[in-house]
């Protein structure tokens, strides 16, 4: 629980730091789909987890904020890969290098499995309640306020923040 917790905090300091400078910095030579930035990432070093049962997960994509999210959380649990993480993400809004955001993804078991509710609160602006499940049964459940913004047709993440019981 406590390497989920410093995870994530390092995820979203990072994710807070840059969201200020977010908007504008998209080139066209960037990959224009979630499927063009998975392929171009380094190979996972694990098999991705499976879904649990009775919570179905998709792999997202950038057609809407609640695509990216679940492209983020499907990039972090099941393809454990720093790189499809932060293509997700809007540019300037990650501050860590990719060797940090891995470690992050490390310091969660491989097998970890995830069911995720995202429900909208405002334009670009959604509550995530995300329960983990560890290969040792272990559960936590995390709450977080996600912005968006969609930028040339494309949405991005601008920032993750704790919101503890939405």
């Amino acid at each position: 629980m406590t390497a989920l917790a410093i995870a994530v905090l390092v995820l979203l300091v990072g994710v807070g730091v840059g969201a200020a400078s977010v908007i504008g910095r998209v080139t066209d030579d960037e990959p224009s789909n979630i499927s063009e930035i998975v392929n171009s990432v380094a190979t996972p070093s694990t098999t991705p987890s499976p879904e649990p049962a009775g919570c179905p997960v998709t792999a997202g994509d950038q057609s809407s904020g609640e695509g990216v999210i679940a492209a983020f959380e499907h990039a972090y649990y099941s393809l454990r890969s720093a790189d499809a993480v932060i293509a997700v993400m809007a540019p300037g809004a990650v501050s860590y290098s990719p060797a940090e955001v891995q470690a992050g993804i490390d310091s969660i078991p491989a097998g970890t499995t995830y069911c995720m509710t995202v429900t909208g609160v405002s334009a670009g602006t959604y509550a995530l309640e995300l329960t983990e499940t560890r290969p040792s049964g272990k559960g936590a459940s995390l709450f977080q306020r996600i912005t968006t913004a969609e930028i040339d047709g494309r949405h991005f993440i601008t920032s993750i923040t704790d919101a503890e019981g939405i």
